[in-house]
């Protein structure tokens, strides 16, 4: 009797759990930043998905985390709870600590960390180096595209994030890791490099969004002028472009966005949200165009990135619309349809250069500098590293003519496994 009532109860468990699976009001929300596997992708994985995993049974743990009744609610409790102890312990902690104060002090929220005194988000300051074999994928097809074109110039431009620096060692208790040497001590010599520096933490929170892992127009202006001086010994590019004018569609329009950080605490985050304004530049005529991935035809486009809409207030006011990728990442047809970069790359071609062409490579980072350092150059082609399986990397350098490549990003490019050129079946 009493194993047969523990069978019973367990079967009742086991039937609660799977009965959340088919009642949608029972599912996980999106505010808490999960994959939502489902049960389907235990025994019909598709590898090309973010939720696979190899073996049966991490994917049944994966798809029980995501869809366990009010599992978001029972987090989020815990967590609160839990950062409370661990910030006061730390506070006090440091009452007693007579070292010398010269970094900035870090609160654990949720999975990020909030920057003490500031409502500034970030992730926590990663401690191991990136994967040696992913790096030398990189490297070696750097090697290959030198070998096949010897002439091409290549360059790395890395943006720097918080947790790069070495603010928060002694909130981590080791030194954080230098991703950036690390990238560029496996590159070979002839590819020049730089990267994103910040002053101080004040220089930081100018150049950021304070809820979202990108850069704001300052900063992007700020990694354009970067570029152009290491490009500038190998090219004549003119006078840096200088912003006309800038525009503050947020308070123009009366609105602000929740940032990818924000969007992952959910209502973890009690600070405000970000504003959005961007930079008008005095560019060169030029005629744009979408390229077909599966084709290669080129799709005529009125203009990259929606400044003009955005300007006219055509704006999407919900707290959770990305504003930085939707504003620079789209092109709009001649057609009237709207081409997205994360599914096309684009080419600009302008009425005046300096006679020579560029591949701009890059995360969403690239997006916002794309338009000023195009207008150096007769043509540039800009691709997102989302579609480098798509496009093969040696079609764009010997349609296009590509004398220069940029590859501007953060990590994500270089740590992120698939995300590797790809080329013709001649190669």
């Amino acid at each position: 009797m009493k194993y047969k009532s523990s069978v019973i109860i367990a079967f009742a468990v086991l039937l609660i759990f799977l009965g959340t699976y088919f009642l949608p009001f029972l599912k996980s929300a999106n505010t808490e930043n999960r994959t939502l596997a489902t049960f389907g992708m235990v025994v019909r994985p598709e590898k090309d998905s973010v939720v696979y995993r190899d073996s049966p049974a991490e994917r049944l743990d994966a798809a029980l985390s995501d869809q366990f009744a009010f599992r978001e609610a029972a987090v989020n409790r815990y967590l609160r709870l839990f950062n409370s102890t661990e910030n006061f312990v730390y506070g006090l902690m440091k009452r007693f600590d007579k070292a010398e104060e010269h970094q900035y002090s870090l609160q654990v929220v949720g999975d990020y960390v909030l920057i003490k005194d500031t409502e500034y988000i970030s992730v926590y300051p990663y401690t191991t180096p990136l994967s040696e074999a992913d790096l030398q994928k990189h490297a070696d097809q750097i090697r290959l595209l030198h070998d096949l074109y010897p002439d091409l110039k290549m360059y790395v431009y890395y943006v720097t994030q918080a947790y790069d620096t070495s603010w928060f060692d002694d909130f981590i208790g080791t030194t954080s890791g230098d991703h950036y040497r690390e990238i560029k001590e496996a590159l070979p010599d002839y590819v020049d490099t730089d990267c994103l520096v910040y002053e101080d933490l004040a220089d930081y929170l100018n150049i950021h969004f304070k809820t979202d892992h990108h850069w704001n127009h300052r900063g992007a202006q700020r990694g354009y002028e970067n570029i152009c001086a290491m490009l500038r010994d190998d090219f004549e590019l003119g006078k840096i472009r200088v912003p006309v004018s800038e525009f503050a569609a947020s308070d123009t329009y009366g609105f602000r966005f929740r940032g990818s950080y924000a969007k992952g605490l959910g209502k973890m985050y009690q600070g405000t949200f970000d504003d959005f304004s961007f930079y008008e530049y005095d560019l060169p005529d030029r005629e744009t165009a979408a390229i077909d991935p599966e084709t290669r035809r080129e799709i005529p486009l009125e203009k990259i990135g929606l400044y003009d809409e955005y300007s006219r207030g055509e704006i999407d006011k919900s707290k959770n619309m990305d504003h930085y990728i939707r504003m620079y990442g789209a092109g709009r047809g001649t057609d009237g349809e709207l081409y997205k970069d994360s599914a096309y790359p684009f080419v600009i071609r302008n009425s005046e250069g300096n006679g020579r062409n560029l591949l701009i490579v890059g995360d969403s980072y690239g997006r916002a500098v794309r338009d000023p350092l195009a207008s150096h150059f007769d043509t540039t082609v800009y691709i997102d590293y989302r579609n480098l399986a798509a496009v093969p990397i040696d079609y764009l350098i010997e349609h296009y003519g590509i004398d220069a490549m940029v590859l501007c990003s953060h990590v994500s490019l270089w740590n992120e496994n698939g995300y590797y050129f790809t080329f013709g079946e001649d190669e």
